[in-house]
């Protein structure tokens, strides 16, 4: 009898390698979704550290950083990163109070083509395009600056918890964190909510 040359794989050749391509999918993905959760984190952090910068600089040259005390607290609590964008592009002074677009001085805003903008519609939040001309513009736009995940940085100054300097954070993945809105006397719990914050340190002050 003639020996037949063998040709085409068994069905259990092929379920085998169905099982391996579909662990080798399953890892990339979840490499991927690893990879990019690292690439905002890194995003957010390059951001706060430049806008921090920012408000060095406007501390420097205005006596003072943006003054939150001097708004009314909206609803979702976003008051503090509108008054830090109209500050650091020179809509506004320290108090709040509008400033005469001929009478603007220089805009702080880092990388302004870099940072994604924000408002709030009906209860969502909307990206924005701001053009160099509404920049320079007479209208103060109340838009406030987002993080990777599209929520508002958090600003405040003074901090209420009665810590020295600025509240400026991320919350992080979750969009979540704790809300200090007295001084405190001791160092606070770290919730599970607060875990992904960037930086780490805040809004406790841990």
């Amino acid at each position: 009898m003639r020996n037949r040359n063998r040709t085409g794989f068994t069905l259990i050749e092929l379920l085998v390698v169905i099982v391996i391509i579909g662990i080798l999918s399953a890892m990339s993905v979840a490499g991927f979704g690893w990879w990019a959760e690292t690439q905002d984190e890194k995003t957010a952090q390059s951001q706060i550290e430049a806008l921090q910068l920012a408000l060095e600089q406007y501390k420097s040259e205005k006596g003072g950083y943006p003054n939150t005390d001097y708004m009314e607290s909206s609803s979702e609590g976003e008051d503090g990163g509108i008054l830090l964008f109209q500050a650091l592009t020179g809509f506004v002074d320290r108090k709040g109070e509008k400033i005469d677009a001929d009478k603007r001085g220089k805009s702080f805003l880092p990388n302004r083509d870099s940072l994604i903008y924000g408002t709030r519609e009906g209860g969502n939040v909307q990206h924005v395009t701001l053009s160099l001309d509404q920049l320079r513009g007479a209208q103060v736009p109340d838009v406030f600056l987002l993080d990777p995940w599209d929520s508002p940085y958090v600003y405040e100054f003074p901090r209420r918890d009665g810590h020295k300097g600025f509240l400026l954070f991320s919350k992080g993945p979750d969009g979540g964190s704790s809300v200090f809105d007295s001084e405190l006397t001791q160092t606070p719990n770290k919730e599970e909510m607060d875990l992904d914050n960037i930086p780490p340190s805040e809004p406790g002050n841990w």
